[in-house]
């Protein structure tokens, strides 16, 4: 009785272990007494450690709906045609470029043309005016107020006043000047573009100061009694007399208004020699 009891329970065990085994083969699932930690998480209701690495492992989006599911590339959201010309794709997230400005400069230097002769036959064809060896500028803009004050705000020391030599040229074009005339408080030792600054520390009232193209510049009047009062070793008497009588008729200057000029500053060099002249040519002019 006890060995037929025991050889039947012997024959369930084997049953239910041979039905688990088949039940695992063929349907997939795990047996009993394997430890999986994906069941283990759905069947305590807890995440497993296969759960949590799948919550965490969400793939990234860009845009609606129609774009998930695809790995980001560059451009390809907003893909732009560059065989299209003028398409610059879409505008909230390309940057137009800024337009290229390709005309030429207004001063130059060699460096800015194919080789050094090649200033030389500029400056043989009258294109340019060349200041020193390396820079010239071009010779249109001489041609205009407006663009000799442009010329010449490149020159000029910033926050100082273009007078005497320097402000004749702007009003009167000609020969550029060999020496570069400012009043300023301050002094400038080194040359620029090989020619020397010269200061005067003179009051100027803003009456007497103009402006063209950002360039401060003495007025036409101020201008000539600058120019008046220069030395015979600076600008020969007779080319001094041209100068001042140029500018004076070209502005419709009166001897009278630089006599007044004079007079409210006796004490700079050279009035008697200026009063002089403007005395001379006051029924002349």
């Amino acid at each position: 009785m006890n060995a037929t009891t025991t050889t039947q329970h012997t024959d369930h065990a084997s049953t239910r272990q041979t039905a688990n085994a088949g039940n695992h083969l063929g349907t997939g699932r795990p047996p009993p007494n394997t430890k999986s930690h994906a069941s283990q998480g759905k069947s305590t209701g807890r995440p497993g450690i296969l759960g949590r690495k799948q919550r965490n492992r969400k793939a990234v989006t860009f845009g609606n709906k129609n774009n998930q599911n695809k790995r980001f590339e560059p451009n390809t959201l907003n893909p732009v045609d560059h065989s299209a010309p003028g398409n610059i794709g879409n505008a909230s997230t390309n940057t137009v470029p800024a337009p290229v400005n390709r005309t030429m400069p207004m001063l130059m230097s060699y460096r800015d043309l194919p080789g050094p002769l090649s200033m030389n036959r500029l400056d043989d064809f009258g294109a340019v005016r060349r200041l020193d060896d390396i820079n010239a500028y071009l010779a249109e803009y001489s041609d205009t107020l407006f663009g000799r004050g442009i010329i010449m705000t490149k020159v000029v020391p910033s926050q100082c006043i273009a007078c005497g030599r320097t402000a004749l040229w702007v009003w009167m074009s000609g020969r550029f000047p060999d020496v570069i005339d400012i009043i300023s408080g301050s002094h400038f030792r080194s040359m620029v573009y090989g020619r020397p600054i010269k200061t005067y520390n003179r009051c100027v009232p803003d009456g007497q100061i103009s402006t063209i193209a950002g360039l401060k510049v003495t007025s036409p009047t101020r201008t000539a009694c600058d120019i008046a009062l220069m030395s015979s070793a600076t600008i020969p008497d007779r080319r001094r007399a041209e100068l001042t009588c140029a500018i004076m008729e070209e502005y419709h200057i009166d001897s009278s208004q630089c006599l007044e000029i004079l007079e409210k500053n006796h004490f700079w060099p050279n009035v008697p020699q200026a009063r002089q002249f403007f005395k001379a040519v006051q029924y002349c002019l």
